[in-house]
C-alpha cells in the first residue's frame, strides 16, 4: 500500500503511528481487531480536518456499520485492489485540496480572529460579557476560538475625554485611534487589552496580573496609566477621564466591574481629576445618603449643618467621617459636584457662564470660574471650546 501511494502521489503520504493534524491530510488505518473502531472514533475526535479511512479485515465484516455511525467518507475492504483503492484515494485527496484552497480550517481561523483585536466575534462576546449576558462557564470555554483565556479581562475602565484645540498642535483626525494606541505601546508587555465603544464611552478590558486584588495596588500598572495621560495631553492635546471598576477574577462578574466605573465616573475623584476609583467611594450607608442629597440639592444654598441633620449626625461627627470616606471635605466636594453638573450645560447649551453658574448654585460667575479653573485646570469658556471625544 505504502508503494502505490508513492507512486500515485510522491512526497505526499507518511508512514506514522500517529498523525499531526498540520501535515495529514487522509488517515488510512487497518481495522484487525474490533477494539480499533475506538482508535478509528478517538482520531476523528483528535483530528477533525482530516480525512479518516478505515480498511476492514475480512472477518470483521460484520462491523462496518460503525462507519456509518461515524459518519466516515469511504471504507475499504480487505484484500484490496489497487485501481480501486487509489481510485478512492484520489477522489477524497482531490475533494480535500479543493476545500483546503476555498475555506480555512477551523484552527487556522481560530489563530486569525484571536490575533485580531477588532474581531466582531471577540468584540461581540466582549460587549454580552459587559452586559452579563454570558451565563454559563460553557460560553467562556467557547469563546477560546477567538478570544484566549488569559486575555479575558477582570477589570474595567470607563473612559471620556476632550481634545483641547487652544493648545496647539494637530488636532487628531481620529483621537479614538490614538487612545488605544497609546495604552498598546504602554501596557503592550505588561497586561492584555481590549477596546470597546460602548454607548458614548470607549470602554478599557484589562486583564492584570492575577495577584493583585485591585489596580491601585499595581505599582507598574498605574505608572503606565499616568505615562498614557501625560503622552496624550502633551502630544496630542487629549485629556482623558475615567472611572476605574474592581478585579474580578471571575469572567461572568466582570459586568459588576463595568457598573462600577460607571458609578465612580460620576463622583468627585480623591487625588487626581483623570482617575476615579470605585473603591474610593464610600461604603457608609448614612454617608451614601449624604452624598445622594448633594447630588439632589447641588443647586440650592447647601451647608454642612443641613446635610449633617438630613442622616442625624453632629455637623462635628459628619465633616470629620465625611473627609475621612470620600477624601474631600463638605466644601470641595459639594463645589466639585457643582462643577460635574455644570459640565453638560458648557457643552450642549448655549447659556452664558452667569446662567450656568446661578443654576449650578454658585454665587457668582467669578466664584464659578476660579472654582471650575481650581480643579478642571481650564475656565468653562476654554472648557466650552474644547472639542468633545464621541467614541462611536
Amino acid at each position: 500500500m505504502d508503494y502505490w501511494l508513492e507512486e500515485f502521489l510522491p512526497n505526499t503520504f507518511i508512514n506514522c503511528e500517529e498523525p499531526k493534524t498540520e501535515i495529514s491530510a487522509i488517515i488510512v488505518y487497518e481495522i484487525n481487531r474490533l477494539f480499533d473502531w475506538v482508535k478509528i472514533n478517538r482520531l476523528k475526535r483528535n483530528y477533525p480536518n482530516n480525512i479518516i479511512i478505515p480498511i476492514v479485515a475480512e472477518h470483521l465484516t460484520y462491523s462496518t456499520g460503525i462507519a456509518i455511525e461515524l459518519s466516515l467518507p469511504a471504507l475499504l475492504i480487505k484484500p484490496l485492489q489497487k485501481t480501486k483503492f487509489l481510485r478512492v484515494i484520489k477522489k477524497l485527496y482531490t475533494s480535500y485540496k479543493e476545500k483546503q484552497a476555498s475555506t480555512l480550517t477551523m484552527l487556522e481561523l481560530s489563530q486569525q480572529i484571536t490575533q485580531d483585536h477588532t474581531s466582531p466575534f471577540r468584540e461581540a462576546f466582549l460587549k454580552r460579557l459587559i452586559r452579563g449576558e454570558v451565563e454559563s462557564e460553557q460560553e467562556i470555554i467557547q469563546s477560546s476560538s477567538f478570544l484566549s483565556r488569559h486575555c479575558i479581562p477582570n477589570i474595567v475602565f470607563l473612559i471620556q475625554g476632550y481634545i483641547d484645540v487652544n493648545e496647539g498642535g494637530p488636532i487628531p483626525h481620529d483621537a479614538s485611534s490614538v487612545i488605544t494606541n497609546v495604552f498598546h505601546q504602554n501596557f503592550a508587555s505588561k497586561a492584555p487589552l481590549s477596546f470597546l465603544h460602548f454607548e458614548r464611552y470607549l470602554l478599557l478590558l484589562m486583564r492584570i496580573p492575577n495577584e493583585y486584588t485591585s489596580f491601585k495596588h499595581w505599582s507598574e500598572g498605574g505608572a503606565c496609566l499616568l505615562e498614557v495621560i501625560e503622552v496624550l495631553k502633551k502630544d496630542y492635546g487629549i485629556h482623558l477621564f475615567m472611572g476605574i471598576g474592581g478585579v474580578f477574577q471571575d469572567a461572568m462578574q466582570v459586568k459588576e466591574s463595568y457598573s462600577q466605573a460607571r458609578k465612580a465616573r460620576r463622583k468627585p475623584p480623591v487625588h487626581s481629576i483623570h482617575i476615579r476609583f470605585y473603591e474610593d467611594l464610600t461604603k457608609q450607608e448614612q454617608l451614601q445618603k449624604a452624598i445622594q442629597y448633594i447630588e439632589d440639592h447641588y443647586d440650592e444654598q447647601l451647608t454642612i449643618s443641613d446635610v449633617a441633620k438630613y442622616i442625624n449626625f453632629s455637623a462635628t461627627h459628619f465633616s470629620r467621617l465625611f473627609k475621612k470616606e470620600t477624601g474631600r471635605n463638605f466644601v470641595d466636594y459639594v463645589a466639585f459636584t457643582r462643577i460635574i453638573k455644570s459640565l453638560p450645560y458648557l457643552r450642549k447649551y448655549d447659556y452664558t457662564i452667569e446662567k450656568i453658574s446661578f443654576i449650578c448654585g454658585f454665587n457668582t460667575p467669578n466664584y464659578f470660574s476660579l472654582t471650575f479653573k481650581k480643579y478642571v485646570g481650564i475656565s468653562p469658556t476654554d472648557y466650552r471650546n474644547t472639542q468633545e471625544i464621541l467614541f462611536k
